[in-house]
């Protein structure tokens, strides 16, 4: 029984926390630095005319989550023109009870908020330009992890190109996660971990179980997929950036 409670807690931490932060650094690490590229052909400034859009919903999404979690919001600055004294984007300050264990554990979702609010972002533009390929990435995420295909539909080159440049300036500008944005994620991590050892705890040695791991694992691909999706898109702005 031990054996089995451990076992179901690894595989809990690893698709709730493991998978999705996997996906949070390649995505951050990639996006920052093709921020960094753009930075130094194009000066600071650069970064807002390539990335505005990202930064908007990279903000927003922090703000989003900061209230669901009941943080309380003093400032909110969605995009800024950077200058020598600051050279900050835009910012959300915020403050919580540090009593309050569902405040606390919500600065780990607060901090990599804009990874899954970009991925969404995104998601939604291939549904209104791109449909073929949109659908193409549901039918994906309801196969299982060894069964898992996808197939390049037939597309409409013009409205691929609008879904390029847009996501383009999402991704460049949205999923470059700051050193501040890490630090606020790590305050909630134990607290967070504590909370779905728990949970797994108690939905171990009920009927629950069986529905619970049915749907961890669907939400777990949706997450690989979408992931894949976004990274191969930062991967291809990357190089782009790269080599012009």
């Amino acid at each position: 029984m031990l054996k089995y409670i451990l076992t179901n807690i690894g595989l809990v931490l690893g698709l709730v926390i493991g998978v999705p932060f996997l996906f949070i650094f390649l995505l951050s690490t990639i996006n920052h630095r093709t921020k960094q590229q753009i930075a130094n052909r194009f000066g600071v400034g650069g970064q807002i005319g390539f990335g505005f859009l990202g930064i908007i919903i990279h903000e927003t999404s922090h703000l989003i989550v900061a209230l669901v979690f009941g943080h309380h919001v003093d400032q909110v600055r969605l995009l800024r023109i950077p200058s020598a004294e600051n050279n900050s984007l835009g910012y959300v300050h915020h403050t919580w009870n540090s009593r309050n264990l569902y405040q606390n554990m919500g600065n780990l979702f607060i901090g990599v908020a804009p990874i899954f609010g970009c991925c969404l972002a995104t998601l939604l533009l291939a549904k209104f330009t791109i449909p073929e390929i949109y659908q193409s990435l549901v039918t994906a995420t309801q196969q299982s992890f060894s069964q898992m295909t996808f197939m390049m539909p037939a597309f409409s080159w013009p409205s691929m190109l609008i879904f390029l440049v847009v996501a383009a300036n999402i991704c460049i500008g949205g999923f470059d996660l700051s050193q501040a944005d890490f630090q606020n994620s790590k305050q909630g991590f134990w607290q967070a971990v504590t909370f779905l050892v728990l949970v797994t705890l108690v939905i171990s040695v009920t009927p629950l179980q069986a529905g619970f791991f049915s749907l961890l694992s669907h939400l777990t691909m949706i997450i690989v997929v979408v992931s894949l999706f976004n990274l191969l898109i930062s991967i291809i702005m990357n190089l782009i950036f790269r080599f012009i």
